[in-house]
């Protein structure tokens, strides 16, 4: 709903020079952030002795930054301002300077980026005198009456009492030299300026830099503040944070397994049951080529592990086509299956990408805190979902793709290794991958010659195992090929 930003400066007095050019910076993350608040605009200015300076207008920011005086002087330690962005709900027609953020109480400055939904209760259940009817204006007085200045205190205040979405930069005039950042899934990010010895800090990072056409060195280093997260950073070098979350002591973690019934997703499933994980498998019929025999993979996976199985079937995929492995062309079998396992041409548009998307609602709706896939390093070498980035990249956007106070995150318990190192973790914990199936087709046996295929088979030989699945292929050339490995043993089902 609004832009917040600020800065907090470390060292001795300012000089001439360097206090300029902190300005200089602000004022670019003024002008930036107006995208996100053009309503009224405010700024506070903290010193070393805790007095304040002030500026609010009810201009757009671009247009107030140009009438604002010179705010950064030898005595600066902290500063931070606000670009609104008046909701609908919070609109006020005729404003005075108590209606522009930042909200200033008693020595509490807080600039606030987003919604507090339960600031009338709050405001009567505690007695608590605030100076303008916006939602934000609650929070000085609350801090105030409530926070007993510990960063513990801070994350007591606003996970037991503030029901609303927030980013919150927080200066103490009793505690000059130090701000506090927090975020439930509003944005906030900060930037190290080493050259200036100063910390910015801004609802965007783009906000935060000027950086077209500067070399790497010349960019200043930046951090998300990581969503439900509150931070205390001082200029004496201190520097601390605490999770916003509700932990629930005692209980199992609950993973949902996105599960083909193949080697890598079972393999995965079996390790995440192994580590003590609640697991459940979640698989997908979506009018593949070898939806039948991975159905079949995927329930006699499930009863061996005692787990739960939800299957999805839908006809999303009916639409998109464009795939071999939708009906669309020929599976490729060039070279035995080598070229098959190095480029992606069977590749599905978008698959994990939607089921990824469709595995979040249903952990969201069912209490999951993490989903699972087999994404690993061999299929990353051709398909870019694959890649650990990819989940990686996700995971930071998970936050928004949930509701508020709540926690689903990704992970990829074999997205480091190689099928042949998923094989050996499949052997070391039990999985059950003589029930698996990994082939392009929908025959009784594994044809051995697609991609797939081949990247089990020598998965399989260089860990000296012969596959327990059997491939169309001459038995002379299987024998042959499996000459010197081992047995496969069937491991136990778990709890035997």
């Amino acid at each position: 709903m609004c832009t917040i930003g600020g800065v907090l400066i470390f060292g001795d007095r300012l000089d001439r020079d360097r206090a300029r050019r902190i300005e200089e910076v602000l004022r670019m993350m003024i002008v930036k952030g107006e995208e996100r608040g053009r309503d009224s605009f405010g700024i506070v200015i903290l010193g070393r002795d805790g007095e304040l300076s002030v500026f609010k207008s009810r201009e757009r920011p671009s247009i107030a930054v140009g009438r604002m005086p010179s705010i950064i002087n030898e005595d600066t330690v902290a500063a931070i301002f606000n670009n609104r962005a008046e909701p609908t709900t919070e609109y006020v027609r005729v404003k005075t300077e108590d209606d522009i953020q930042p909200m200033i109480g008693d020595h509490i400055v807080v600039a606030h980026n987003g919604t507090i939904a339960n600031d009338k209760d709050l405001e009567a259940r505690f007695n608590l005198t605030r100076r303008s009817k916006i939602d934000t204006a609650i929070l000085p007085p609350l801090l105030e009456k409530l926070w007993d200045g510990s960063l513990n205190g801070l994350r007591d205040v606003l996970v037991n009492y503030v029901i609303g979405s927030y980013a919150l930069a927080i200066m103490d005039t009793r505690r000059p030299g130090r701000v506090w950042l927090a975020t439930n899934f509003k944005p906030l990010y900060m930037a190290w300026y080493n050259d200036l010895k100063a910390l910015f800090f801004a609802s965007l990072d783009d906000y935060l830099i000027d950086s077209q056409n500067k070399p790497i060195w010349d960019v200043p280093v930046i951090r998300r503040v990581e969503p439900y997260t509150a931070m205390e950073v001082g200029i004496d070098g201190t520097w601390s944070s605490v999770s916003l979350r509700r932990e629930e002591q005692g209980r199992r973690k609950r993973v949902l397994v996105i599960a083909s019934g193949g080697l890598d997703s079972t393999t995965a499933a079996t390790y995440l049951l192994k580590q003590g994980f609640d697991v459940t498998l979640l698989h997908f019929n979506y009018g593949h080529r070898a939806e039948t025999q991975e159905d079949k993979a995927i329930r006699r996976v499930a009863e061996f592990l005692g787990v739960p199985l939800l299957e999805v079937d839908m006809d999303f995929f009916k639409v998109v086509r464009h795939s071999p492995l939708l009906g669309d062309g020929e599976i490729n079998r060039v070279d035995e299956g080598r070229e098959g396992a190095e480029f992606a041409h069977e590749w599905v548009p978008a698959r994990n990408f939607v089921f990824i998307a469709l595995a979040t609602a249903i952990a969201e709706a069912y209490g999951y805190d993490y989903i699972a896939t087999g994404i690993n390093m061999e299929e990353a070498g051709a398909y870019p979902d694959n890649e650990m980035e990819f989940i990686r990249l996700l995971n930071k956007a998970m936050p928004y793709a949930v509701g508020p106070n709540k926690h689903v995150e990704l992970i990829m318990p074999v997205g480091h290794l190689v099928k042949h190192e998923i094989v050996r973790l499949g052997l070391e914990v039990g999985a059950p991958l003589h029930l698996t199936w990994s082939c392009y087709d929908n025959r009784e046996r594994h044809c051995g010659r697609c991609g797939p295929c081949y990247m089990r088979r020598w998965a399989f030989r260089i860990n000296g195992v012969r596959d327990p699945v059997e491939y169309e292929l001459p038995s002379e050339v299987e024998e042959e090929f499996w000459r010197g490995t081992r047995p496969y043993e069937i491991p136990k089902r778990p709890g035997e």
